[in-house]
């Protein structure tokens, strides 16, 4: 397994529950090893996944259908 990773910059200010949610839905998408949002910068979410089994666009995909506004950092 070859893991690759990048950030999705969330343009909107998340509470706790969005937070959680955003989580779960990225976490939730064929290949992704972790996802997870920063406390300390509740705009960013780091993103770990297996390239040859997801790809970055549908884990973008699956926050914004949350209602989020966002875009892919690479690292």
């Amino acid at each position: 397994m070859s893991l690759s990773d990048f950030v999705i910059h969330i343009d909107e200010n998340l509470n706790e529950l969005e937070v959680k949610e955003a989580e779960i839905v990225a976490s939730a998408c064929t290949g992704v090893v972790s996802a997870h949002i920063n406390n300390h910068h509740r705009h960013l979410m780091v993103v770990a996944y297996d390239p040859s089994l997801g790809c970055s666009s549908h884990i973008l995909g699956a926050v914004r259908s949350l209602g989020l506004h966002g875009q892919l950092l690479g690292l």
